[in-house]
């Protein structure tokens, strides 16, 4: 009997939780439409965050109705047409286009998307969405394309960030899981005892959220990142830092803080 007590102890308890992780993301490199390469780095459930590129010409893909996209011009253009209305975005721009609508995109360029699953809204418009410098800092900055300040959108936000030279993050353990996508140059994550992942052009990370990681750039870097729900200054989880390295200044931050407050 004595034996199986212990036993009945041991089967319920629950076992130890697996320590969170930064977790490398190769991309699945798909051709959705002649002349376009789709480069498919995360899908979590119904949403999945790609870069799609044309290889020559302006090539022609259809967005279909029942997915919901968030779209980035990156360089170059996108002409998009659909029953009663069509739009253009230019490098820097961006574009949601709602689940109820079937979209012809003339792609012209390079582009970050964030596709969702969703039910179709009928009120849901197609919109071109204005990006928002939420950080500009003396080492870094960060253009909000969609997000809580970009487009009142709390349940995600995208982004992508210039850093202007060597410097690093403080250490932080957002509420959020981020995707990230290394652009240009190469970005450090260092995590847990000392441990520390490289990511260079055209590979992605996985941060699930409550990771205490510290971001270091070793040169000049530009990357995109996705966060899931929206970011926000209250759940990013932030310590305090004042190093000489940081990339974000106190100024910096408190127009972010107060960009956020405003929405």
């Amino acid at each position: 009997t004595t034996q199986g007590a212990i036993y009945q102890i041991c089967a319920m308890s629950p076992a130890p939780a697996a320590p969170l992780v930064p977790l490398l993301a190769k991309p699945v490199v798909t051709e959705p439409a002649p002349g376009l390469t789709c480069s498919e780095y995360f899908k979590q459930g119904t949403t999945s965050f790609s870069l799609l590129a044309k290889r020559s010409e302006a090539a022609l893909r259809t967005k279909p109705v029942g997915v919901k996209e968030h779209i980035i011009c990156t360089a170059g253009s996108m002409d998009v047409t659909y029953e009663g209305g069509s739009f253009h975005i230019d490098a820097g721009e961006g574009l949601l286009l709602p689940a109820h609508l079937a979209v012809d995109c003339n792609c012209d360029g390079s582009f970050a998307i964030m596709a969702m699953t969703a039910t179709a809204d009928a009120e849901e418009k197609a919109t071109v969405v204005k990006k928002v410098d939420v950080v500009d800092a003396p080492g870094i900055t960060i253009s909000e394309h969609f997000g809580k300040v970009a487009s009142n959108d709390a349940a995600m936000s995208l982004a992508r960030a210039v850093v202007k030279g060597a410097c690093e993050e403080a250490f932080q353990a957002p509420l959020f899981d981020e995707f990230v996508v290394c652009d240009e140059g190469s970005i450090e994550f260092l995590f847990g005892d000392d441990r520390r992942l490289t990511i260079s052009p055209g590979e992605g990370v996985f941060l699930p959220k409550s990771l205490r990681v510290k971001w270091i750039w070793p040169t000049a870097t530009q990357y995109t990142v996705l966060c899931l729900p929206a970011f926000s200054p209250e759940l990013s989880g932030r310590e305090a830092d004042a190093g000489a390295t940081v990339a974000k200044d106190s100024a910096s931050m408190a127009r972010l803080e107060a960009l956020h407050k405003g929405t």
